[in-house]
C-alpha cells in the first residue's frame, strides 16, 4: 500500500502541467533571482566567501558536540534555561507545560522552519490556544489554513489577487487593495491580535556558544515587537544551529541575507541573551534544542553534510523540480534538494526513497548554496543507499532489469511488435505519469530495416 506521503507526491507531480501554477512560481522565483544577480555584486569574490562559510559550517559540525554544552553553560549563566528535546513530541510538551506555567491561551510565533517541523500550529490549536502569526505571507496562509509553500515567501504561489481575496473574506478590506495596503492592514491585525498575548515562539538562526545567544534575522521587524511585548520567549532550534562566536556572523548574515532576498542585510538583525534584566522585554526565555532524528542524519559520514545548511530558501528558488511542482507535493516537513536529502534519512528511508525522483542533478542548488553543500552528490549518495538497503521501487527495478534482459540479445529485440507494446504497458505505464504519451515503437526494428536496405 503506498504511503501518504508517496500519494501526496504522486498526485502533486500533476502540478508539472498546470500552466498558472507554473507561471506564478516563476516569476516569483525569477524576481529572487533578479534580486541575487544584483546583491552577488556587492562582492568582490563571493565563491571565497561561500569557501569560508563552508568551513565555518564543516568546523561547527564536527565540534557539535562541545559546542551546544558550551552554548547550555553560558546561556543558563545569562539567567535563561535550556532544554533539550528528543523528538518533535517532546519540544511540543516542553512548549505547552510553559504555556500552561503562564495561563496563557495564544501565543505569537514567527516564520520558522522549525516550527512547521514540529507541527506547532496544529498542536496548539488542538489544545485550544490561538496562534497569533506575526510574518504577513503566514498571517495570510494561516486565515486560509494553509501550510507554508516557501521557506522563506510562505504564499509565493498566490497572486495578488488571491492574496486579496483571502483577507477580503476574513476581514473588512475592499477587494482592490494595494500590495502595499495590505501588508499594512496585515501588520494592523496582528497588533490587535497580539496585544496581552504573554509568549512568543520563534526559531533561530544562530546560536553562539561562546556567549550563549541566539541569533534572530528578519526584515519585517515582527521578531522584535513581539519579543518585546511578551512575558516568556521560547526558542526552538534545531543542534546544528550552533556556532562558534560572534565573529562567524561576519561571514555568515551577509550570505544569508543574499540568498535569501538579494539583500546586502536583511533590515533587522538582533542577539538575544537570555531574559531582561533592564525590565524592557521577557522576563523569562527559554531554549529548546531539538534533535528529531538530526543524531541519525549526523551518523551518515557523507550526508551529514547537509546540516550545514543555513536554511536561506536558495536552493528551493532555483531548483526545477519545485518550480513544478510546488512545495506541497513534496509530502515532507523539508521541501526543495535540502528536503529532498534530509528527509529519507531523518523520517525513514523506505517511506520517502521516493525524493530520490524528485531531482534533475542540473546542479543548481550546488552552484547557488552560500555555504557549498553539494547537494547533487548527497542525493546521489541517498540513491546509493536505497539501492544497498532494497528500499527503492521494485516496479523501477523491474524495468531495467526487463530493458537488460532485452537489449542482451538481437533476437529479443526482434521481438513482435504486439509484445514489446504489452511489455511496454505493463511496466512502463504506472511509472510514465498520466500526463505524457507513452513511446512508440518503430513498426520494424533496426536489424529488419538494414536487411532489407541492403539485401
Amino acid at each position: 500500500m503506498m504511503s501518504d506521503s508517496k500519494t501526496i507526491f504522486k498526485e502533486g507531480c500533476a502540478l508539472a502541467f498546470d500552466e498558472e501554477h507554473w507561471q506564478k512560481i516563476n516569476y516569483s522565483t525569477g524576481c529572487f533571482e533578479n534580486n541575487f544577480a544584483k546583491g552577488k555584486d556587492n562582492y568582490r569574490n563571493l565563491d571565497l566567501e561561500k569557501q569560508r562559510a563552508y568551513t565555518l559550517r564543516n568546523k561547527s559540525l564536527l565540534n557539535l558536540e562541545k559546542l551546544l554544552v558550551d552554548f547550555e553553560t553560558h546561556f543558563n549563566e545569562n539567567g535563561g534555561k535550556v532544554l533539550w528535546a528528543r523528538n518533535a513530541d517532546d519540544a511540543l510538551t516542553m512548549i505547552f507545560d510553559i504555556i500552561r506555567k503562564e495561563r496563557a491561551n495564544a501565543i505569537m510565533r514567527s516564520n520558522s522552519t522549525v516550527l512547521d517541523e514540529i507541527e506547532l500550529n496544529g498542536f496548539l490549536e488542538r489544545k485550544n490556544i490561538r496562534v497569533v502569526e506575526t510574518e504577513v505571507g503566514r498571517f495570510i496562509m494561516h486565515q486560509n489554513k494553509q501550510k507554508s509553500y516557501h521557506p522563506q515567501s510562505p504564499s509565493i504561489h498566490l497572486s495578488k489577487e488571491e492574496n486579496n481575496a483571502i483577507l477580503t473574506s476574513n476581514f473588512k478590506l475592499k477587494a482592490d487593495s494595494s500590495a502595499k495596503q495590505m501588508v499594512n492592514f496585515v501588520r494592523h491585525e496582528v497588533g490587535i491580535e497580539a496585544k496581552d498575548v504573554p509568549v512568543c515562539i520563534t526559531g533561530a538562526n544562530f546560536l553562539l556558544s561562546n556567549t550563549g545567544g541566539v541569533v534572530l534575522t528578519e526584515n519585517e521587524g515582527n521578531i522584535l515587537k513581539s519579543i518585546s511585548l511578551a512575558k516568556v520567549h521560547i526558542v526552538v532550534a534545531g543542534i546544528a544551529k550552533v556556532i562558534p562566536n560572534m565573529d562567524d556572523l561576519s561571514v555568515l548574515l551577509p550570505l544569508l541575507s543574499l540568498h535569501s532576498s538579494g539583500q546586502s542585510m536583511a533590515g533587522c538583525n538582533s542577539i538575544t541573551f537570555g531574559p531582561s534584566k533592564t525590565g524592557n522585554g521577557p522576563e523569562q526565555m527559554y531554549v529548546i534544542l531539538l534533535d528529531n532524528n538530526r543524531s541519525e542524519l549526523l551518523a551518515h559520514e557523507k550526508q551529514r553534510k547537509v546540516m550545514s545548511c543555513i536554511h536561506c530558501g536558495a536552493c528551493v528558488s532555483v531548483c526545477p523540480i519545485y518550480k513544478n511542482i510546488g512545495g506541497y507535493s513534496y509530502g515532507t516537513k523539508h521541501i526543495g534538494p535540502v528536503g529532498t536529502v534530509m528527509a529519507p534519512l531523518m523520517e525513514g528511508l523506505e517511506d520517502y526513497n521516493y525524493l530520490n525522483s524528485a531531482c534533475s542533478l542540473c546542479g543548481k542548488c550546488v552552484e547557488i548554496c552560500p555555504v557549498k553543500i553539494p547537494l547533487d552528490d548527497l542525493i546521489i549518495e541517498n540513491r546509493h543507499l536505497a539501492i544497498t538497503e532494497k528500499t527503492g521501487n521494485a516496479k523501477y527495478d523491474a524495468l531495467l532489469k526487463a530493458m537488460i534482459w532485452h537489449c542482451k540479445s538481437r533476437k529479443k529485440m526482434d521481438s513482435p511488435l504486439f509484445f514489446k507494446k504489452l511489455e511496454l504497458k505493463r511496466l512502463l505505464a504506472l511509472l510514465w505519469g498520466e500526463n505524457r504519451p507513452m513511446p512508440e515503437f518503430a513498426s520494424k526494428s533496426f536489424s529488419q530495416q538494414w536487411r532489407e536496405r541492403n539485401l
